[in-house]
């Protein structure tokens, strides 16, 4: 299988906090890649944006009116996705 570019710059950890975010029924798949950030469907309206490196969470209906959400948020979500 080959990989892009993209592909290779996605850090394993927007992968467990992209599950995290699913596992406790806060979005829904499918991610989507959009404006450099993965994009997961909100349950509750909007999306959720991960950085491609998985500093960065932020929830909005568009990746430039988001708001970033605290860290501890976000480790909390990697831990319920490992």
């Amino acid at each position: 299988m080959t990989t892009t570019p993209t592909e290779l710059t996605i850090s394993a950890r927007v992968g467990t906090i992209a599950e995290g975010l699913i596992r406790t029924k806060r979005a829904r798949n499918p991610a989507e890649l959009d404006q450099g950030m993965l994009r997961l469907k909100c349950k509750k309206g909007g999306y959720y944006w991960i950085s491609l490196d998985g500093g960065r969470v932020l929830r909005g209906h568009g990746l430039f009116d988001a708001d970033e959400l605290q860290p501890k948020f976000r480790d909390a979500m990697e831990r319920a996705g490992r």
